[in-house]
């Protein structure tokens, strides 16, 4: 049968499959040609868990690749109200979470950076300053599947030494006629004791004897959560220190009392009460002439604002004011006193700041299908993608604080903390005094616009070769990063001037950790900022200084703290990406056993700039009353000088597939590639700058533009059993050698600024040695009649390089469910064992950070009251599991993160 016998839909189909293969290969072409030629088409209605868990399944067998993947249950019905969290079903995937929510993916070990998301085989913009993807800013809702392709066809966009992800959106030519769902269902919150609403639709139709089809979707979420953290940011090794009550003891005058010791940074309890919306929506047009061309347009907008209002008391470990203290045989501090030094040294601090994200993405593309002639098929794609965080500037964070004696203990689980004059003097307003404040954060865009042309071959003949791939892209990419920033520091820092009493209040941290204080004191920040330029504070220091009124208000009205504007350390990514592909596929037998090969090489160049300006430091001065810290003071007023580097690269990527049928059930897979990951986008950034400033801590980073990429080759072998209708157990071993692996590497270097000497550590990255990860996975699927199932993973990840890849980590997987009739429920248990989350903390520090094991369980009931409508109740992190993180060693508590439990009820209707 020729395809001028088939049907309109039937050829679209077809068509579609074609296409499918040529830009992502989710099915080998093989299995499709036999299907649509000998056999009749199978087509899956997926309503269901059960059936979405089927539809996965055969995807997978069908696969020309090592693959996994996730099908939606229903139009608009994703499995998980989030798309990573769903993905962290998947073997090999694990998270990262943000306010209790998946945001980052880590596949195989490799973490955020190295996997490359597509949306409808499209590489989506981010928002974030690396290559990472942020899940949490597109919801479920408007998701129909999501694809984790761990071996790579040559006709897929290099980049994901990881996984390629591809998400993909519903079209209405998927649909025979009209189809409408709608949800609606209410988000409670257990720590915040707050509930929130939830909606969701989504409308298709055909018209013109099915010649166009629209689909339009729409969604809306809001949450008010509370995040609980304790915090120590980070510790510092090696240091040399002596007892304040012993500086003046002759016998350490040249000899520290403690040598190479272990010492945190600080103590910091908070309380982050936030606001979460996400609106969102996709349109698709399509449009088929005739039964051999599809014009698809579609676009997507989603819009996620995080309105952050963090409540803290923290407190600061300087050196010259630590008192009896203790260490155990690691040399970690355990116990400590701050004291005051002629008025100055340990101090409270009420701190109030903002970690806000403002993010909008768009995306929007036009895909031509033409199926040439009975032997070529065409596939014309453009497309454009923005993601923007424009919260630069609306960030801040602002201390009032006092002098005070304060006590750390570290010996339990996590610390606790006594102050002197009790839990009290955290609540009197009369103690506060203004201290450090600034208005900071950044405006970041990423713009992606991809041209491509993807042709696929088939012969007439019936030869073991029976198609060719081959095709061309192009990807123009520009990365901005504009800092704004302003701080008073300068005229404030110092604990030296009255904050008005009645701006502060008491703040009760609700449902808080125990062994901590619950109740400090608190403040409106922008209250704050509009007495720091208040004619009443420029008044109070020019008393208490000496200086003239117009010198005090001068010096304030210079620090911009009310309108904080472009700092000159703001910097311009360009990346052009053009690549050429060809791949062939081959079927034969081999003792009865039919055997699919394809092979195929990629060949891709590569041209970066970077453009910016970076501000050149003049000096460090000390800060009056405050001696844990240094101003810092750059040349011309921070104006910058113009930076400009560019780089190139190429790379030739083959690899190979192969998929051996032993049996009518029995597959066996072996994959070869050679990959890439370009070097992060900040990392090009040949900035100095300034990460911490405290005396005899000095810290910076600098970018650098030489980096060449990531270069992986791997292999893979896996055995799959698909011994039932929906039953399936499967296992894999993988290896991959990653060459000229970036890390950051440690520098000690002198600055010689006006005042002096300074020597900072400086983090750059470079590329550096191989590093070999290798590990197992384990997946098995098990349905009864009864109704009753079970899906479970496990993967074991090795390396031989432990502290270079943030990531690396075992995880587990196990979900129970039951689907009879009308009613479904499912708990589902994801584990993911210790790993390493930094090489060196991005708080500050020279340290790794590590998080621990974490297992959450989230749990979901549903009844369909008829066939068009399903009430629903959801549960997310049911067991109040609360997430912890430490330092190199198990007794460096660097972090306490609790999101709390929440809840949903909801309704949900299809016409």
């Amino acid at each position: 049968m020729n395809t001028s016998q088939l049907g309109p839909i039937a050829k679209r189909s077809l068509l579609g499959v074609a296409i499918a293969s040529a830009l992502h290969a989710p099915i080998s072409l093989a299995q499709e040609a036999t299907t649509a030629t000998d056999k009749e088409v199978e087509v899956i209605e997926v309503k269901g868990f059960t059936s979405s868990l089927k539809a996965s399944m055969l995807d997978k067998k069908a696969s020309d690749v090592v693959y996994d993947g996730i099908t939606a249950e229903d139009l608009g019905k994703f499995p998980d109200q989030n798309v990573a969290e769903s993905l962290q079903r998947i073997t090999g995937v694990a998270i990262d979470r943000s306010g209790g929510e998946g945001q980052f993916i880590t596949v195989r070990g490799f973490g955020p950076d190295f996997n490359t998301v597509l949306v409808n085989g499209r590489q989506i913009a981010t928002e974030n300053q690396g290559r990472a993807f942020s899940f949490d800013t597109l919801p479920a809702e408007l998701i129909s599947g999501a694809k984790v392709y761990k071996s790579p066809l040559a006709s897929m966009q290099e980049g994901g030494i990881g996984s390629t992800v591809e998400i993909t959106t519903a079209r209405p030519f998927a649909f025979d006629g009209f189809k409408a769902v709608a949800s609606v269902k209410g988000m409670y919150e257990d720590l915040s004791e707050e509930t929130t609403p939830q909606v969701s639709g989504l409308i298709t139709n055909t018209f013109m004897d099915g010649k166009l089809g629209v689909l339009a979707a729409a969604s809306f979420q809001q949450r008010k959560l509370q995040t609980n953290m304790l915090e120590t940011r980070y510790w510092r090794p090696g240091v040399d220190i002596t007892d304040r009550s012993e500086l003046d003891n002759p016998e350490y005058e040249d000899n520290a009392q403690y040598r190479n010791v272990y010492v945190p940074q600080n103590f910091d309890q908070i309380v982050d009460l936030v606001d979460r919306e996400r609106t969102s929506g996709n349109l698709v047009v399509q449009y088929a002439p005739n039964d051999d061309m599809t014009l698809t347009l579609d676009g997507l907008y989603s819009k996620f604002e995080v309105d952050s209002d963090a409540h803290s008391v923290g407190h600061w470990f300087t050196d010259s004011n630590l008192d009896n203290m203790s260490f155990n045989d690691n040399g970690s501090l355990t116990g400590v006193t701050s004291t005051i030094v002629e008025g100055a040294g340990g101090a409270t601090d009420f701190i109030r700041r903002r970690f806000g994200r403002d993010v909008e993405i768009q995306a929007f593309g036009a895909n031509f299908e033409w199926l040439v002639n009975d032997n070529l098929t065409a596939n014309i794609d453009i497309s454009t993608s923005t993601a923007e965080d424009s919260s630069g500037g609306d960030n801040f964070f602002t201390v009032v604080g006092y002098n005070n004696e304060y006590s750390v203990d570290f010996t339990g689980a996590t610390p606790s903390l006594t102050v002197a004059g009790g839990d009290a003097a955290l609540q009197t307003p009369s103690l506060g005094r203004m201290h450090y404040n600034e208005r900071n954060g950044f405006d970041t865009e990423d713009t992606i616009s991809e041209y491509r042309a993807d042709f696929t071959w088939v012969p007439d003949s019936d030869n073991a070769f029976h198609k060719a791939d081959f095709g061309i892209y192009y990807q123009d990419r520009e990365k901005s990063n504009t800092r704004l920033f302003a701080s008073g520091c300068n005229v404030y820092c110092g604990y030296n001037f009255d904050f008005p009493d009645e701006l502060l209040s008491v703040f009760t941290a609700q449902n808080y950790f125990g062994g901590v204080p619950n109740q400090w004191l608190t403040y409106d920040p922008e209250a704050f900022f509009d007495f720091a330029t208040s004619d009443a504070a420029v008044q109070q220091i020019a008393d208490a200084t000496g200086q003239s009124f117009d010198d005090v208000r001068a010096a304030i009205d210079a620090t911009n703290i009310g309108n904080p504007q472009p700092s000159n350390d703001s910097f311009v990514v360009s990346e052009e990406v053009l690549s050429a592909y060809a791949q062939f596929y081959f079927a034969t037998e081999i003792s009865d056993m039919p055997l699919d090969v394809n092979f195929g090489f990629r060949y891709s160049e590569t041209d970066t700039s970077v453009d910016g300006t970076v501000q050149v430091l003049q000096d460090l001065q000390p800060i009056p009353g405050d001696d844990s810290d240094f101003n810092a003071v750059f040349e011309d007023d921070g104006e910058g000088k113009p930076i400009n580097a560019t780089n190139s690269y190429s790379s030739l990527l083959p690899n190979l597939n192969v998929k051996l049928q032993l049996t009518d059930d029995l597959y066996l897979r072996y994959a070869y590639s050679e990959t890439l990951t370009r070097p992060m986008m900040d990392d090009l950034v040949p900035v100095f700058n300034v990460t911490v400033s405290r005396p005899g801590n000095l810290q910076a980073t600098e970018g650098n533009t030489e980096l060449q990429p990531y270069k992986s080759t791997g292999w893979d072998v896996s055995l799959e059993w698909y011994y039932d209708d929906t039953s399936y157990l499967s296992a894999a071993v993988f290896n991959k050698e990653v060459e000229d692996f970036i890390s950051g590497q440690l520098f000690e270097e002198s600055q010689f600024l006006e005042s002096g000497e300074y020597v900072f550590t400086v983090l750059r990255p470079s590329n550096g040695d191989t590093l070999e990860v290798e590990g197992l996975e384990l997946a098995w699927l098990h349905t009864l009649e009864s109704g009753f199932g079970i899906q479970a993973n496990a993967t074991i990840v090795n390396s031989d390089a432990e502290f270079s890849l943030p990531g690396l980590g075992n995880s587990q997987n196990i979900t129970l469910f039951y689907e009879k009739d009308a009613f479904q429920a499912r708990v589902a248990l994801n584990n993911r064992e210790t790993f390493m989350q930094e090489a060196i903390s991005t708080l500050g520090g020279t340290e790794p950070r590590f998080t621990e094991t974490y297992t959450q369980v989230d749990m979901s009931v549903s009844y369909d009251v008829t066939e068009s409508l399903t009430v629903f109740f959801e549960g997310i992190n049911i067991t109040d599991e609360e997430l912890t993180r430490r330092g190199r060693l198990s007794e460096h508590f660097v972090q306490q993160v609790a999101d709390g439990a929440r809840y949903a009820v909801g309704v949900r209707a299809s016409f």
